[in-house]
């Protein structure tokens, strides 16, 4: 199957030093994407994929590697929207998962199951109920210290020590914010959505943050009658700012505008810096990566917006030889958090056949019925 697929490694701020990882990490990613393209499956598959690979990497703030909260461990949130069935999958503050995001996935997937006793599949788990379902579903757990990386244990060091030297409360510019995330259309024209994220550092345990809220952390509707593009976004930053103003519903809507560009623009400006709901907020810290995709004729926009120092981008095609990742950075002498800087890239797919909605999505093998 054909596709195009698009990560992040976060809106934030990404040292010179580590650039060229940084990249490779995305690299990687799109590249898992692919081969799941290649081999037959979907977009959420290839989403789920590419995940993977960025939560594994020590650089991001997601699964291995994720901030530390103010007792010194790791609780991540992951969260998928698949547009085709509209569904939505999530966990917050859940340790032990290695990879949430496949968590997240299987807890959207599992939307479409049938229980007894009239009981509805959950599509938000959190804690340690989130830790033993994923148990039940075969998900791979571990202890918590595998959880924590040397870089986020230093980090959690230098919060500290900041903290008690200047008697200042838990502030976003101590930490990283490289909440990760994914886009992707398939060859059958649909699109998913995924983020993961270790929050904020020295986060109150049991804080959950945008990657696993409704409209806040993805958003992926696909066309239904080919009249209006499918859309995807996927957001990173403080995740307080991106739930107050639902930045991923937000940001892919304002790409069904004449001109995408402008719409993200505004929508960024209107929608997120200019927010009556971040009345109170000095400094709005959030960026997207979101796509647009017309099903007629496999033509389709990526576009990308921060209002942070730099966001980290990675995106290919299947029909392509290698990603293409680079590091967005706002325009010199731009104080971060007060303006944004949008850009984009025109993609194509060719298309496997003449895209139909149905209501059709593969099913994971439960435990016994049970959840």
């Amino acid at each position: 199957m054909n596709g195009f697929i698009a990560v992040h490694c976060g809106a934030g701020y990404h040292s010179d030093s580590l650039k060229k990882e940084y990249q490779k990490t995305c690299y990687a990613a799109c590249r898992k994407a692919a081969v799941a393209l290649q081999l037959g499956g979907n977009a959420v598959d290839a989403v789920e994929k590419a995940i993977i690979e960025l939560e594994n990497s020590p650089l991001t703030n997601a699964g291995y590697g994720s901030n530390l909260s103010w007792n010194g461990s790791v609780e991540c949130d992951a969260s998928v929207m698949n547009g085709q069935t509209l569904h939505f999958g999530a966990c917050g503050a859940v340790s032990n998962v290695w990879n949430p995001i496949s968590l997240a996935k299987h807890l959207c997937v599992k939307q479409c199951d049938n229980l007894s006793l009239g009981r509805v599949p959950p599509c938000i788990l959190t804690g340690h109920g989130a830790k033993s379902w994923a148990e039940r579903m075969g998900l791979e757990t571990v202890d918590d210290h595998k959880m924590v990386s040397a870089r986020a244990f230093r980090n959690f060091k230098h919060c500290k020590r900041k903290l008690k030297r200047y008697s200042i409360q838990n502030d976003i510019k101590f930490s990283p914010l490289d909440t990760v995330g994914a886009i992707c259309v398939d060859s059958n024209g649909i699109v998913a959505s995924g983020a993961s994220s270790g929050g904020v550092s020295l986060k109150h345990e049991g804080r959950v943050g945008q990657a696993a809220s409704f409209g806040s952390g993805v958003w992926a509707v696909m066309s239904r009658d080919g009249l209006k593009p499918s859309i995807a976004a996927c957001t990173s930053g403080c995740g307080e700012h991106l739930i107050r103003t639902q930045l991923a519903k937000n940001s892919a809507e304002s790409l069904l505008e004449s001109s995408p560009i402008l719409g993200l623009d505004k929508c960024l400006k209107d929608n997120f810096l200019e927010s009556p709901f971040l009345w109170d907020v000095p400094e709005r810290l959030g960026g997207t990566l979101a796509l647009r995709f017309d099903s007629i004729n496999g033509e389709g926009e990526l576009l990308w917006g921060h209002t942070t120092k730099t966001m980290c981008i990675g995106y290919m095609s299947t029909e392509t030889e290698k990603p293409k990742c680079i590091i967005s950075y706002l325009p010199p002498k731009v104080e971060a958090g007060r303006k944004a800087v949008v850009s984009g890239q025109p993609f194509k797919v060719s298309m496997q056949t003449c895209p139909e909605f149905k209501w059709e999505v593969t099913t994971l093998p439960s435990s016994n019925g049970s959840l």
